[in-house]
């Protein structure tokens, strides 16, 4: 089936229009930048995006608890993840993923502001302007972004985290927590008052090629498959050596090489 790329899904081109609301949903993801467990939505986001992304856009608002009152509070994190994603979304996923592992072999001290900027910098190797990012996080405009976002964590008394919140036209629900992934496509189907069905996966390669990086387990479950048949697959992208697979203390991570530089 032919794909095309729409509201950072994939989209059919020829599925009927009733799969096409006028106003798609939204859907807003509230993590804790500071804790390894603000991750773990990820790979949920990323399944619902493949099958249902015509029907939400996704937004992230990465904060940390004392973020709202600032008191004794050291912003460090957020103000580079934040100088980070002036240059693209996909440059701050894969600072958390890599913050994620880091936390895995150091503890708290992967949070300290060295170690921090040391792996901002490390993201040249797939084209973060250095000098760029150096200006950005002293600039006005990352304490805005930082300003609206935690004014938004506010206005959504947002508690537990992560936390996700789903806007229709005229109903919200907001989920906090970890939920198996039907009961977020439950939510879908009630915020919509029309019939509609999952897209198609892409192919593991353009999986890759999107998302650069992805557990063994984090694929399986996205793909609804075991890890060994994963793997098999994989395995074949590794013998044409258009990804590449490293180990880290969550698993076995697979990381796409063909324009990895410009992903």
């Amino acid at each position: 089936m032919e794909h095309e790329q729409c509201n950072g899904s994939y989209c059919s081109l020829d599925e009927p229009s009733i799969q096409q609301p006028t106003k798609p949903l939204e859907i807003y993801h509230f993590l804790d930048v500071t804790q390894t467990d603000g991750l773990r939505l990820i790979p949920v986001l990323k399944k619902l995006e493949l099958e249902y992304g015509h029907l939400f856009r996704l937004r992230t608002i990465a904060t940390i608890p004392c973020a709202p009152s600032r008191s004794a509070c050291d912003m460090s994190p957020l103000l580079i993840l934040k100088a980070i994603e002036l240059q693209g979304k996909t440059f701050g996923m894969r600072f958390m993923r890599r913050l994620r592992m880091l936390h895995n072999v150091e503890g708290k001290s992967a949070y300290s502001r060295s170690s921090l900027m040391r792996l901002a910098e490390a993201l040249t190797e797939f084209g973060l302007d250095l000098a760029e990012f150096h200006r950005d996080i002293e600039s006005d405009t990352i304490q805005l972004m930082l300003e609206k976002e935690t004014e938004l964590v506010t206005d959504w008394d947002v508690r537990i985290l992560p936390t996700l919140a789903f806007v229709g036209d005229e109903e919200a629900i907001k989920a906090e927590g970890h939920y198996e992934y039907l009961v977020y496509v439950s939510i879908l189907n009630e915020l919509l008052d029309q019939p509609f069905e999952k897209q198609a996966k892409p192919p593991l390669e353009q999986f890759l090629r999107r998302y650069d990086t992805a557990t063994t387990s984090e694929i399986a479950f996205i793909y609804d498959a075991t890890e060994a048949q994963v793997e098999h697959e994989l395995k074949k992208l590794l013998l044409q050596q258009k990804c590449v697979s490293l180990t880290y203390c969550d698993g076995k991570v697979w990381r796409h090489l063909k324009d990895s530089a410009h992903a």
